[in-house]
This record gives C-alpha cells, structure tokens and sequence, in this order.
C-alpha cells in the first residue's frame, strides 16, 4: 500500500479505533506509540547490474512494555501525528508505506499491509512480511541465468 492510500484510509474511517494485526494474528495493544515517521530515499543496484530509485515510508510503532497502561488508539490520533510529521517533512504519495514494529515477543521487521478490515468501530490493519526478490528473475524480458 502507497503513503496516500494509508493516509486516504485513515481519512475515511475517522473516528474509529486502530488496531495493528501481526501475521501470527497478535494485535499490538498496551501503552502504544508511533514513535516516528521515516522518509527514506533508496537507491539500489540489483544482482543483474540493474538500477533501481524508489522512495519508503515507514510508521515505526513501540510498545512500552514496562508501562501497564493501554493507550487508547484511534485513527483521527494516528492522523494528528501524520499531520505532524507532514509539517515538517513532506510525504511522497506513492512511497510504499511500512509498518515497523518488534517487542521481547516479536523481532524488529518492516511489514507491509496485506489487508484492511472496518466495521463501524474499528479499523484494522493486518500486516504481512513481504519475502524478499531478485529482481532481475520478476522481468520476462531477462534472459534465465541473467542474475546471480
């Protein structure tokens, strides 16, 4: 999913609460926080020679694990804090969005959003690790054997 669509998400469901879901279906609750915002910028050379320029975002989530208090998350808390961000450091609208998140439970991983699941209540974010490619194997056009 792209920043913008993230942000268009949120939008529409304002007012809602905002639950994380981790692949092996934990939600991310307790005294929760976004504890900032990154903007990377990445440039890249594949294992075929291939050049490739593209641009992330990636909301970083935190638990406080030795806090016993649970923070009340909602979409329109969420969007303050984008808004925050926003003022300071522009978005790029078709970044792909990450979730980064680990606790003494789950390591540290960047996912991406597999799934959004709304009711009148809640919105859910599922989240997914996305596997790792060679490039150079997802274009037709490459000759087999054209990467390492």
């Amino acid at each position: 999913m792209n920043t913008s669509t993230f942000i268009t998400t949120l939008v529409n469901n304002t007012g809602k609460e905002l639950q994380f879901s981790l692949p092996d279906s934990t939600v991310i609750s307790g005294d929760l926080h976004i504890t900032e915002i990154q903007h990377h910028s990445v440039d890249s050379v594949d294992c075929g020679g291939n050049e490739h320029s593209y641009n992330e975002t990636v909301i970083q989530l935190w638990v406080n694990e030795n806090s016993e208090n649970k923070a009340e998350w909602t979409t329109d808390k969420a969007l303050k804090i984008i808004g925050l961000v926003g003022k300071k450091q522009a978005y790029q609208d078709e970044a792909e969005l990450f979730i980064e998140f680990g606790d003494s439970a789950h390591p540290t991983i960047r996912y991406s959003i597999q799934d959004v699941q709304e009711n009148s209540e809640t919105l859910i974010i599922a989240l997914s690790v996305k596997p790792t490619v060679c490039k150079p194997s997802l274009n037709r056009e490459v000759k087999a054997g054209a990467c390492c």
